[in-house]
């Protein structure tokens, strides 16, 4: 008899653990925006009344405001830069490339000159003498 209430009592202990875990984990779900079904959930654990679902399992990161939220504002920054992709590059990386390409400055004026002296660049598919 002993045995069986100390048994309970432990068994209580550790019911109260897992509501509290259940409400902690309720708090944090509520914070990234999951999915009301998660939501419900551990809501109904952390009080312990009757679970509404066998799972909530799968879920996806999209499924969460905060992972959603910023997809669509990378989405912005990508469309922004400029979305289409060349050879591989980055967009970002394509915008900075054209934007220094496009830079006039002393050197590249001097490096043109030399350049010219030289009979200026080498056509495409033509050996270059040596």
């Amino acid at each position: 008899m002993m045995e069986s209430t100390r048994e309970l009592a432990r068994l209580r202990g550790r019911l109260d653990d897992l509501e509290r875990v259940c409400a902690e984990a309720y708090q944090f779900a509520g914070a990234v925006g999951a999915p009301v079904r998660v939501l419900d959930t551990l809501q109904a654990a952390a009080q312990g009344r009757p679970i509404p679902r066998a799972s909530f399992l799968p879920v996806a990161a999209e499924e969460c405001d905060a992972v959603a939220q910023r997809q669509a504002a990378l989405e912005r920054v990508r469309a922004a830069v400029g979305g289409g992709q060349v050879s591989g590059a980055s967009p970002a990386a394509v915008v900075l490339g054209r934007r220094g390409g496009h830079v006039r400055s002393p050197a590249k004026a001097a490096a043109a000159r030399r350049n010219a002296k030289l009979g200026g660049r080498p056509r495409r598919g033509r050996v270059p003498a040596v």
